[in-house]
């Protein structure tokens, strides 16, 4: 295309942007630009079906003058022909131009509905871990739904409404004008009423429409929280079907009620509009009888200018329910577009990906918003081999003082000056709740260190920490003497390998699952990697093997299976620094023996932290720290420490009872 087509078809496009941000109601729908800026030429070709397709129904009201006035009055078929051939030829050609602008505005509304989807979806995988948290999913899921249908349909709308529709009343006024000045007169004293009523419902409409999309999202939100596995467990353990019903009963007649008001605004907006058109064919068909009676004008003058008040004023009544169903799209883009303004902790390019399509992928699509402070794309490569020495210094976090790029603000003076041994649920008046106060640990390099302490103390706050989820508000988390801050995410996730608490498998086959600790790892590879963890006897009872889909969140597994798997996840992996938070918690002491067996073996030569619950777990350990209320308050041996009967003996006695 050359420069100057490439201008054309960026000004197009801006215009047609801006039109959806003017229809809508929302200022951020201009954004939608970038999804659709390398389709002028489309909408260029849109502009011109459009006034072709105008212009061949305006020349419909001088086809029927002339059968009224001249065909008719002679009572020969001869005569008639002609003109109902004309009609019918108009009739096929405008049915030919509407097909080929329904098919241009498919294509682009589908366009648009899929990459707005790699888009919020793309951003979605690089938002920070304490985005997630804080979300509610059925909202997320929401925005990737309905949002994202709304936002495509508004673009639909606008095209036709604008490119399309507008045309035609354009051409139809021309056509009225023409047709007869005195007539017309009449008609322009009935239109500004129209278009008033329009106008007057536009904003009442919007707010209606926003309202009953925010209870929308709120109901889905909730059937989602009871539709997932966890959630449809705990209804049915808690026996409170009956309430969740009654629960999901108001809000859905919450969204009914907004959806009613909604429908009769639109009723009598479009029933007052459906009059002004009616009041204004009376006064044009009055003044028209009155008009031929005494001979200054004709009667097929007459009968076209009320097929032009059709053409023209038609599309005002369907344009009531069209500014409905924008008002609507303007909260969607809102909410689309606040999603895709939260900050990303990840750098566009960061962990492989399967590329896009050449017809699917964005053009012209911004890199995501700047984080001050955020990890650079590129950032330290760490020496491997070896083992990687892992340190905590001086570390606090505080959940409540973490931002949604979980890293947080720095606390006040107050806060900072907090240094005593209360403990993170008991802060004073003012000061955050400190999950973590001064943490200061190292793991040598090849060497395995443990976290211990009651529940609450911390110990899972510390995988995060390590794993870059969240940052700490005071001190620093290194690898190999290198701060996780100047750390590329690829880096840090190709040498940091977590085993949760309570792992995550997705609705997929084992292998799937498996893969995602190294994509593209063997099938042999996967089978040692399950023998390693102790699943080799159930892979060979399952009769689809590594092609066995779990199912949602792996319950078709026990408590044990999903946690072994993990454990193989992480095997594939082959981190150089491993992070088990409570790994073996779920399993029987016959499988817990064989994979720390397992485990024992991958840990040679690899940093190794321990988050453990079972003390019988962490004897073995080279250092073991234990935790109590977010501060280290022991660390040594485990010998070492029963000896001097403090806190990790008072732990480790009635465990081992």
């Amino acid at each position: 295309m050359s420069g100057l087509g490439r201008r054309l078809s960026s000004a197009v496009t801006r215009w047609h942007a801006r039109a959806v941000a003017r229809l809508t109601g929302a200022p951020a729908a201009v954004r939608a630009e970038q999804f659709f800026a390398d389709q002028g030429r489309v909408i260029a070709v849109l502009l011109l079906l459009s006034v072709t397709g105008s212009l061949a129904v305006a020349a419909g009201p001088f086809i029927v003058r002339r059968l009224v006035d001249d065909a008719l009055p002679t009572g020969k078929v001869g005569d008639l022909v002609p003109p109902v051939l004309m009609l019918c030829g108009l009739l096929v050609f405008e049915s030919a131009v509407l097909a080929a602008r329904m098919k241009l505005i498919a294509r682009l509304g589908g366009l648009l509905t899929v990459r707005i989807r790699q888009a919020v979806n793309s951003h979605l995988q690089r938002l920070p871990f304490s985005f997630f948290p804080r979300a509610q999913q059925g909202e997320v899921m929401t925005v990737l739904s309905t949002d994202v249908v709304d936002a495509q349909n508004a673009v639909s709308a606008t095209t036709q409404a604008v490119v399309c529709r507008a045309a035609d009343i354009v051409v139809g006024l021309v056509v009225i004008f023409t047709l007869d000045w005195r007539l017309s007169l009449a008609v322009m004293v009935f239109a500004p009423a129209t278009l008033l009523i329009i106008r007057g419902g536009r904003r009442r409409l919007g707010a209606l429409s926003a309202r009953r999309r925010d209870l929308d999202g709120t109901l889905m939100a909730r059937a989602a929280d009871t539709a997932s596995v966890s959630g449809a467990l705990h209804v049915r353990l808690f026996d409170r079907a009956g309430y969740e019903e009654e629960r999901f009963g108001a809000a859905a007649e919450e969204v009914l009620a907004a959806s009613e008001e909604e429908a009769r605004l639109t009723s009598r907006v479009r029933l007052l509009v459906n009059l002004g058109l009616v009041a204004t064919m009376m006064v044009v068909v009055t003044l028209g009888a009155a008009l031929v009676s005494s001979g200054q004008t004709s009667l097929g003058t007459v009968a076209a200018l009320g097929g032009a008040l059709l053409v023209s004023f038609g599309p005002l009544s369907t344009a009531v329910s069209l500014r409905s169903e924008l008002a609507s799209a303007g909260a969607s883009f809102t909410r689309i577009f606040v999603l895709l303004d939260t900050p990303t902790d990840l750098p566009s390019g960061s962990g492989p990906r399967r590329p896009a399509t050449a017809r699917t992928s964005r053009p012209l699509s911004p890199a995501p918003a700047a984080v001050p402070g955020a990890r650079p794309s590129g950032g330290v490569a760490l020496a491997l081999g070896g083992g990687v020495e892992l340190a905590l210094d001086d570390a606090w976090f505080s959940y409540d003082l973490a931002d949604s790029r979980g890293r947080g603000t720095s606390p006040g003076p107050a806060a900072e000056a907090g240094t005593g041994t209360g403990t993170g649920t008991g802060a004073g008046a003012g000061e955050p709740e400190w999950s973590l106060r001064g943490v200061s640990l190292r793991v040598a390099p090849g060497t395995t260190a443990a976290v211990v302490g009651a529940s609450g103390a911390g110990k899972t706050t510390i995988t995060y920490l390590v794993a870059g989820l969240y940052r700490p508000q005071r001190g620093t988390v290194r690898l190999g003497g290198v701060p996780l801050a100047d750390l590329a995410p690829t880096e840090l996730h190709r040498v940091v390998g977590v085993v949760p608490q309570d792992p995550h498998l997705f609705h997929e086959t084992i292998a799937a699952n498996l893969r995602y600790g190294r994509l593209d790892a063997t099938d042999d590879e996967l089978r040692a990697a399950l023998e390693a963890a102790c699943l080799g006897t159930l892979l060979e009872r399952l009769p689809d093997g590594l092609a066995t889909r779990v199912g949602a969140r792996g319950y078709r597994l026990s408590g044990g299976e999903r946690q072994r798997l993990a454990i193989a996840r992480v095997l594939l992996q082959s981190p150089e620094v491993l992070v088990l938070d409570e790994a073996t918690s779920a399993l029987d002491s016959v499988s817990e023996l064989a994979v720390r067996e397992a485990l024992e073996a991958l840990s040679v030569g690899r940093t190794t932290l321990v988050i453990a619950h079972r003390l019988s777990t962490v004897r073995d350990a080279d250092r073991i720290y234990v935790l109590d209320h977010g501060q280290v308050v022991e660390d040594g041996t485990h010998d070492a420490l029963l000896a001097d009967d403090g806190a990790y003996a008072r732990l480790y006695r009635p465990a081992s009872a």
